[in-house]
C-alpha cells in the first residue's frame, strides 16, 4: 500500500469520525430542546437519597446522550452551591451508567444490518418535521437528522477499513507489540485513554474501537482494554470544567476521575474473566435472538462496557459518605471556605449544552430571586431595631448582600452573554432576552433595598422618629412586597406557564393602591400637625421606594411572562 493510498485511507477514517460526531452533536442539541424542561423536574426530585440521584444521573445521560454535558453541569451545578457533593456524586455515578446507552444504540442499530439501505426513508421522515412551526417538532425532526448522520457516519467508517491481511501496516505494527499480556491490554487501555482525551468524545471512540474489533485490526480483548481506558478518558471534561471552580467542585470532578480509575484497576484484576463472560453472555444472546453472529464483537463489547459500570457504580453506591469524606481529605476545606458567586460557562469542543446553560442560568436566577428576597426582609427589623449592636450587624448584612448582588448580577449576565454566542433557536433567544431583563431587574431590587437602607439610616441620624401608627402601615406595605417577592420567586421556580401574571398583576395593584392611600394620609398628617414634615419626608420617600421595588417585580414577572410559547 502506497503512502498516498493509506493517507488517503487515514482521512477518509477520520471523515467518517467527523459526520458520526456531527450526528451525535445535532442529536444531543435536539434531544435537549426535546426534554431540557424535564431536567430540573428529574434533578429537583433527588433529595438526598442516594438511589434517586443515581437514577437522575442514569436517566439524564441516556435522555441527552452526553455523559460529558452532565458532569459538567453537575460541577456548575456544585460550584453555585445548588447540589451538595453527595448528591452530586450519586449522579455522578448513574451518569457513568447512562452513557452506555450509546453503545447499545451503535450495536443494536449500527452492526444488525447495513443502515444505508434505510438512510434515505429515515432522512425523508425528517425533512417534513424540519418545516413545522413548533420548536418541539422541528426539534423531533433534527433528532432524527441526527440519528440518520451518526449511522451514516459509522457505516462509513466500516466501509473505509481497508482489506485486512498479513502484510497489512496496521496489523504489522499490532502484532509487534510485546511483553505479556497485562501489559498489551493496558498499553490498548492508555491508546483510548488517549483517543478520549484528545477527542473529548468517549461515545466516539467506543463507536470507532467496535468498528476497529469487528473489522479484526484488534482482537476482542484488546478492544476491551481501550473501553476501560475510554471510560477513564471521558472525566478530563469535569476536571478541565473544575479548574476554575471552587473547591466543592473541583472534589467532584476528582471523584469522578477516581471512581472510573478504581474500576479500571479492579477491572484489570479480573480482566481475562469479565471478557470471557461478556463474551459468552454475547454469544448466548446472538444464538437467541435476531442478532447476527457476525455482531458477536460489538455485542460483547456493550456488555463488558455496561457491566463494568454497573458493578462499579453498586460498588461504590454504599460507601458515597466515605467517598466524599475522603475527597474532602484530599481537597481539604479553607478556614472559612464558603459558597462561590461564580458561574462558570463550560463548552465542549464537541457536545452543545445549550439546554442544560439555559437550564442552570434559570437556577441561578431563581437563587438570585431568593437572595434579594432575603435582603428585602432584612429593611423592617433595621427600621424597628435599637440596639446600636444588633444594628450594625443587620446593617453589615445589608451591605454584605449588596456586594453579593454586584457578583451575582455581573456574573450571572455575563454567563447569559456567553450562552448568546452560540446559534440559538428562537424560543431560546427568547430566553435569553427575558433572562437579561431578570436579571437587570433583580440587581433594581437590591439597589432599592440599599436606597431604603440609606433612608432609614438618615431618619435615624436625624432623630425623626414615625409614630406606631405610621410604622403599622409601614409594615403593611412591607407585608405586600414581601409577598409579590415570593410570587415573583414562584414564578421563577417552576417551568414557565401561562396565567402567571394574574396574582403578580394583584399582589402589584395592591401595592399602588396602599401606597397612594398612605401617602395621602400621610399628607393630612401633616396639615393636621400630627408630626413634623421632616418625619413625613422620610415616609414619604420610604413608601415610593416600596412602589418602585415593586415595580421591579413586576417587570420580572412580565419577563417571564413574555417568554411562555
Amino acid at each position: 500500500m502506497s503512502n498516498a493510498n493509506l493517507l488517503l485511507d487515514m482521512l477518509t477514517i477520520l471523515g467518517a469520525l467527523t459526520l458520526f460526531l456531527f450526528g451525535m452533536k445535532m442529536m444531543s442539541e435536539s434531544l435537549q430542546r426535546i426534554s431540557g424542561r424535564r431536567l430540573r423536574n428529574i434533578f429537583t426530585n433527588i433529595a438526598s437519597n442516594r438511589v434517586k440521584a443515581i437514577v437522575a444521573g442514569l436517566l439524564v445521560t441516556g435522555i441527552i446522550q452526553s455523559s460529558s454535558a452532565v458532569t459538567v453541569m453537575l460541577v456548575s451545578f456544585v460550584n453555585a452551591g445548588l447540589f451538595s457533593l453527595t448528591q452530586a456524586l450519586g449522579i455522578m455515578l448513574g451518569a457513568n451508567i447512562g452513557t452506555t446507552v450509546t453503545a447499545w444504540l451503535i450495536t443494536i442499530f449500527g452492526f444488525k444490518f447495513e443502515f444505508t439501505s434505510i438512510l434515505l426513508p429515515v432522512l425523508g421522515l425528517s425533512l417534513p418535521l424540519l418545516f413545522f412551526p413548533g420548536v418541539r417538532t422541528r426539534s423531533f425532526g433534527e433528532f432524527i437528522l441526527g440519528f440518520a448522520i451518526l449511522f451514516l457516519g459509522l457505516q462509513f467508517m466500516k466501509d473505509a477499513m481497508p482489506g485486512i491481511d498479513e502484510h497489512s501496516p496496521l496489523i504489522e505494527a499490532i502484532a509487534s507489540i510485546s511483553g505479556n499480556g497485562f501489559f498489551r491490554h493496558l498499553l490498548f487501555a492508555g491508546a483510548g485513554l488517549l483517543i478520549t482525551l484528545l477527542i473529548q468524545s468517549s461515545s466516539a471512540t467506543i463507536a470507532l474501537t467496535f468498528v476497529l474489533c469487528n473489522a479484526g485490526y484488534i482482537d476482542y480483548s484488546a478492544a476491551a482494554a481501550m473501553v476501560l481506558g475510554e471510560n477513564l478518558g471521558t472525566t478530563i471534561t469535569a476536571n478541565i470544567a473544575a479548574l476554575m471552580a471552587n473547591r466543592a467542585a473541583k472534589r467532584l470532578a476528582l471523584g469522578h476521575t477516581l471512581f472510573n480509575l478504581t474500576g479500571l484497576i479492579w477491572a484489570f484484576a479480573f480482566f481475562s474473566f469479565f471478557v470471557q463472560l461478556s463474551y459468552n453472555a454475547a454469544d448466548y444472546i446472538t444464538g437467541h435472538s435476531p442478532i447476527p453472529a457476525e455482531a458477536i464483537n460489538p455485542l460483547g463489547l456493550s456488555v463488558f462496557h455496561t457491566g463494568f459500570n454497573l458493578i462499579n457504580t453498586i460498588i461504590f453506591t454504599g460507601f458515597i459518605p466515605v467517598f466524599r469524606k475522603f475527597l474532602e481529605i484530599i481537597i481539604p476545606y479553607k478556614p472559612g471556605e464558603k459558597k462561590s458567586y461564580r458561574l462558570r460557562y463550560f463548552k465542549s469542543r464537541f457536545m452543545a449544552m445549550i439546554e442544560v446553560d439555559i437550564l442552570q442560568a434559570r437556577e441561578e436566577i431563581y437563587s438570585f430571586g431568593r437572595h434579594v428576597a432575603y435582603m428585602f426582609s432584612l429593611i423592617p427589623e433595621y427600621l424597628t431595631e435599637k440596639r446600636e449592636g444588633k444594628y450594625e450587624k443587620i446593617q453589615k448584612k445589608i451591605y454584605k448582600c449588596e456586594e453579593q448582588s454586584d457578583i451575582l448580577e455581573r456574573e450571572i449576565t455575563d454567563y447569559i452573554t456567553r450562552i448568546a454566542e452560540n446559534d440559538l433557536t428562537e424560543a431560546n433567544s427568547r430566553k435569553i432576552r427575558a433572562m437579561l431583563k431578570i436579571t437587570d431587574d433583580m440587581e433594581s431590587i437590591a439597589d432599592q433595598c440599599m436606597q431604603m437602607e440609606r433612608t432609614i439610616r438618615k431618619k435615624n441620624e436625624a432623630k425623626a422618629w414615625f409614630t406606631q401608627e405610621m410604622r403599622d402601615d409601614l409594615f403593611a406595605l412591607f407585608e405586600l412586597v414581601k409577598q409579590a417577592l415570593d410570587t415573583m420567586n414562584e414564578n421563577l421556580s417552576r417551568d414557565y406557564r401561562p396565567g402567571i401574571l394574574a396574582k403578580a398583576t394583584e399582589k402589584e395593584l395592591l401595592i399602588n393602591e396602599l401606597r397612594d392611600k398612605l401617602i395621602d394620609l400621610n399628607r393630612q398628617r401633616i396639615d393636621e400637625g400630627e408630626h413634623t414634615y421632616k418625619n413625613a419626608a422620610y415616609y414619604a420617600e420610604l413608601l415610593n421606594q416600596c412602589e418602585k421595588l415593586a415595580d421591579h417585580i413586576i417587570n420580572i414577572n412580565q419577563a417571564i411572562a413574555s417568554n411562555i410559547k
